[in-house]
């Protein structure tokens, strides 16, 4: 996404101006299809766009009036019969189509270009040790052993949010990774590629280059692993990872396509050209997954046809001039106009526009609660003990409040018991967490959380890498198969990392293990998790980041100089050292606010006090506020109740159709009726063609 309050620049197949009076100028840059802009000196029209006096057109494609009694213009579709497209969706199970060996398609030089719709998280499958966990796409192989045939020619899938390819290398078997930037949005068309010329992993989206990066290397094209689609497959056939989504026009060429050959062709169906390997249609009157090119033809297993392909041969969808306005002022609600500007890359087109507008309000407010150290409730026996009640305190008040809190998760700073090596302690721990877990009709897999290793966690204190107790009650095998659990770096649960969404805000929380010398790899991964979804709201938690005095520990200052250029990181969380801080770190514009609380020098091990962080997406605001279930107490300094600024684009509730341009060209500007001073709103556009429909990125303005 691309607001008007974000830091975060993406490519755009659809821009928004917010214009106040005729708006302000914008960047020259553009996302079309050809990589052409869009007209800027078209006329407006301006419909009203709230209740009946919005035009607009009926299900059944015909047109209704408007508010003084004539009809509409002709709609631009009604002489365009729309298109009937299909694809082969797989569903993230068992779904997939192999092609056996191909050994035509073992490449040293290749593109691997195809239309995907993604439809679910699916499962993932790695390319071997130092490459990637990947939702495949397509590819030759996956990680098998480092011994040249055996090795994986090339992958292409998701990687979190993004796209990401990888291949081993015909000398050594290294892998060679490559993972993109850009958001691929789940539930739209998207046309993905990845080429190597021999030197250089190129990956493209929607026909522009999101990210290039050096390999020099020459891949496996001798490797005897399978080729297949949805899932990728080692020498035995054996398949791993699953995509859930659907597949259309996919093509194998043994040369790297440049970035005017992918735009030119992504909007066809090509049979023939210089290099093309293989071309599946998977069109369902080809009853099957035939090679129309080469000798490949796949076997369909699972994998179903639908009438919901990509749009091809119907020329190319809008491209719109992309405009990056700065923070605009609060708008006078007479004069707040939605704005695009329609480009027309095929000459005659004619476009339909519609508004969508929500009003972010105080109902869109919603909770994650973050618990301090327990480990003085786990241990009984210890002088500083507090009761284990506090403990089964705080997560029977998350469940008994989590409507009237509208809590999402629950985060634990570590330190969950205080002698790793004592199974009585985790047995009270286990208990108490437990409780987050029950499943209810509207979480069905119970309250999401996750939970970080401290230094008192590990089996020999501080000593990192020491967590059998940990990984016994709180390893993989607790949290596989929870959708909310996003998985973990090596081959135990120390360094975890899971999400939820709110509305369409995705927040990633990363959980590090204690560990005073963080090894670099380490740092890597929990970076690559942030990257992946270059649109989440990341929260980095570990045990041990702030001082009492907001100075940064060894392992803190570690973590934020892994993390500061990551501009979706915006909170860090810890706990360790028995005080209240918090401090504001700016990075090249990218702000990142870390906060200690831990309360279990009280003299009652903690007296059951956690905090409460309670996010208004209306203002961008989260405000930290610190609660005893078991003494009904807050705590209200200033160390304890605060308020920061973050960026919560996208956490609200449903969008309504409050205008339809229909026939739309140039320069289309709507004043929505309706707007109350003094409020948030979140709107978006979509924009039709008849053949194509984009959408554009969410947009927030506040009103005077």
């Amino acid at each position: 996404m691309l607001d008007t309050i974000s830091r975060r620049p993406v490519l755009l197949l659809a821009a928004l101006l917010l214009a106040c009076n005729g708006g302000e100028e914008g960047r020259d840059d553009t996302n079309g299809g050809d990589g052409s802009s869009g007209p800027g000196t078209a006329g407006e029209t301006e419909p009203a766009a709230t209740g009946d006096e919005s035009t607009s057109s009926a299900e059944d494609g015909t047109a209704s009036s408007d508010s003084t009694g004539e009809p509409p213009p002709v709609l631009a579709c009604d002489d365009l019969p729309p298109p009937t497209p299909s694809a082969l969706h797989f569903d993230g199970v068992d779904d997939h189509v192999t092609m056996g060996v191909a050994p035509e398609l073992g490449l040293a030089t290749f593109t691997v270009e195809a239309w995907v719709r993604r439809d679910g998280a699916g499962e993932e499958m790695g390319t071997g040790v130092g490459g990637l966990q990947l939702v495949p796409i397509a590819g030759k192989g996956r990680g098998e052993n480092d011994d040249s045939i055996y090795n994986c020619n090339y992958a292409l899938g998701f990687r979190g949010n993004v796209l990401g390819a990888d291949f081993e290398d015909a000398a050594t078997g290294g892998n060679h990774p490559v993972v993109g930037t850009t958001t691929v949005t789940w539930g739209a068309w998207h046309h993905v590629a990845a080429t190597y010329d021999g030197t250089t992993w190129r990956l493209y989206l929607d026909g522009q280059l999101d990210v290039q990066a050096v390999a020099d290397a020459t891949p496996e094209a001798s490797s005897i692993q399978h080729f297949a689609i949805g899932t990728a497959m080692d020498s035995a056939g054996v398949a791993a990872g699953w995509l859930e989504g659907s597949v259309d026009e996919l093509r194998v060429w043994n040369r790297a396509l440049s970035e005017a050959e992918l735009a030119a062709g992504m909007f066809q169906t090509i049979t023939a050209g210089e290099g093309l390997v293989s071309r599946w249609a998977l069109d369902e009157p080809d009853g099957g997954a035939p090679d129309s090119v080469g000798g490949s033809s796949g076997t369909i297993v699972g994998a179903a046809f639908e009438a919901d392909g990509a749009v091809l041969d119907r020329g190319r969808p809008p491209s719109v001039l992309v405009d990056d306005p700065p923070v605009p002022p609060a708008l006078p609600v007479d004069s707040a106009q939605l704005q695009v500007t329609v480009g027309d890359p095929d000459p005659g087109d004619e476009h339909v526009v519609t508004f969508h507008l929500r009003e972010v309000t105080d109902a869109d407010d919603f909770t994650i609660v973050v618990l301090p150290d327990t480990q003085y409730y786990s241990d009984v026996d210890s002088p500083n003990a507090g009761d284990p009640q506090y403990f089964h305190d705080q997560t029977q008040w998350i469940r008994d409040n989590r409507e009237a809190y509208d809590i999402r998760a629950v985060i634990h700073n570590g330190d969950i018991v205080n002698h790793g090596d004592r199974p009585e302690e985790w047995v009270i721990a286990d208990a108490a967490m437990a409780r987050l877990e029950d499943p209810e009709d509207e979480l069905p897999e119970g309250m999401p959380y996750g939970v970080c290793v401290g230094n008192h966690d590990q089996d020999t204190n501080s000593v990192d890498g020491d967590t059998a107790g940990f990984n016994q009650h709180f390893g993989v095998s607790r949290f596989a198969g929870r959708s909310y659990y996003g998985g973990h770096y090596g081959n135990n649960n120390d360094e975890n990392w899971f999400h939820i969404e709110v509305g369409e805000l995705e927040i990633v929380v990363v959980d590090l293990e204690y560990d005073e010398s963080p090894e670099p790899a380490v740092m890597d991964w929990a970076r690559s998790v942030f990257e992946a979804h270059p649109d989440a709201l990341g929260i980095l938690n570990t045990h041990f980041i702030l001082g009492s005095g907001g100075n940064f520990g060894t392992q803190g200052q570690a973590i934020y100089d892994a993390l500061r250029a990551t501009d979706n990181v915006q909170l860090m969380t810890c706990g360790h050292v028995s005080a209240e801080s918090r401090r504001t770190d700016v990075y090249q514009g990218n702000v990142i606010h870390s906060m200690l609380a831990d309360y279990q020098g009280d003299g009652d091990g903690g007296s059951g006090f956690l905090r409460i962080w309670e996010f208004s997406p209306a203002n961008d605001e989260l405000t930290v506020r610190t609660y005893s279930p078991s003494l009904d107490q807050w705590m209200e300094d200033d160390s304890s109740e605060f308020t920061l600024e973050v960026e919560l684009l996208g956490a609200g509730g449903d969008f309504a159709e409050v205008a339809t341009v229909d026939p739309a060209t140039g320069v289309v500007a709507v004043t929505p009726a309706g707007l109350q001073a003094g409020r948030s709103y979140e709107w978006y556009a979509t924009v039709s063609d008849c053949s194509h429909t984009v959408s554009t990125p969410v947009r927030r303005f506040t009103t005077q």
